[in-house]
């Protein structure tokens, strides 16, 4: 059966940092498809019911419940599940708060992903947290107490990182499609604002610029110009909520050739204006997590 694309744009709200939601599925749910994925957000997912396996970076390994998945930005990973009663608390953590805590916790390495296997005290405390989360993230989610509430959730599933594998033949490495474009990707994430062409990126992955061009399409589900313009739009879009830089200074950092430019294909992105976005950032009422087609 083909997999579905391995791009999922996930884009939070103007002005949300974190957002929390509860899943359940009942006992007589499906299997839920496979869907190997990268986003730019990071994510903690707290499962407290579901049987299946999961895919962190190409590692496979058995899914045992109770137990919390960390995964960073642009990490590429999947989720298996497996028919009947499943359930979980899912966390969307803005990349540059994760930078941040990054610094503010260096005893984590919040740069690679990892599975914890709680205990029943932390499992209780992680759960007490992750109850916090969704009620202050929907209510105030512009709080300070909402970083906080997930500096000490990570601070408690880093604790949690298992030492050993979590399956009895370890962890099987898979390769990704994907994998053969991290020299371009990382590339454009090193300096987003380089007039990157497609044989330059080609050329760092050992492709021809015909095959790359093809293949990068059928992986990521667009083509590469749309896939910068993506990458430039929300990174942009994070900077306009995160302070009050002038917009024309924002546009260029982030490769667009004017400002006029930036604003038409922001608002074709976002539906909004840049100026209007970063007003709603600084006064919005709490929505879900927007997740976008390119």
């Amino acid at each position: 059966m083909p997999l579905h694309h391995l791009c999922e744009p996930v884009e939070l709200a103007p002005g949300i940092s974190v957002w929390a939601e509860r899943v359940v599925h009942g006992p007589k749910s499906t299997r839920l498809d496979r869907f190997p994925h990268y986003h730019g957000v990071g994510e903690l997912v707290v499962f407290d019911e579901a049987a299946g396996s999961f895919w962190l970076d190409g590692e496979e390994a058995r899914l045992d419940p109770p137990c919390l998945v960390y995964v960073p930005p642009m990490c590429h990973h999947d989720y298996n599940l497996e028919p009947g009663q499943k359930s979980w608390t899912l966390i969307q953590i803005d990349p540059a708060i994760i930078a941040d805590l990054a610094h503010t916790l260096p005893e984590i390495d919040l740069t690679h992903p990892f599975v914890g296997a709680p205990d029943r005290m932390q499992m209780e405390h992680i759960r007490s947290l992750c109850s916090l989360l969704l009620q202050i993230s929907q209510a105030t989610p512009q709080a300070s107490i909402v970083i906080k509430t997930i500096e000490l959730i990570l601070w408690l599933a880093a604790a949690t990182r298992s030492t050993s594998p979590t399956s009895k033949a370890g962890p099987k490495r898979i390769a990704l499609p994907v994998d053969r474009f991290r020299p371009a990707l990382e590339a454009l994430q090193a300096d987003p604002a380089h007039d990157w062409s497609l044989e330059d990126l080609a050329s760092r992955c050992h492709m021809s610029a015909p095959y790359f061009s093809r293949r990068f399409s059928e992986i990521m589900g667009m083509n590469l110009t749309a896939y910068i313009r993506v990458y430039r739009l929300q990174l942009a879009a994070r900077r306009l909520v995160q302070g009050r830089e002038a917009i024309g200074l924002i546009a260029h950092d982030a490769g667009f050739s004017s400002p006029a430019h930036f604003a038409f294909q922001f608002k074709q992105r976002f539906g909004l204006t840049p100026r209007a976005y970063r007003q709603a950032g600084q006064t919005r009422s709490p929505n879900p997590a927007l997740r976008t087609r390119a």
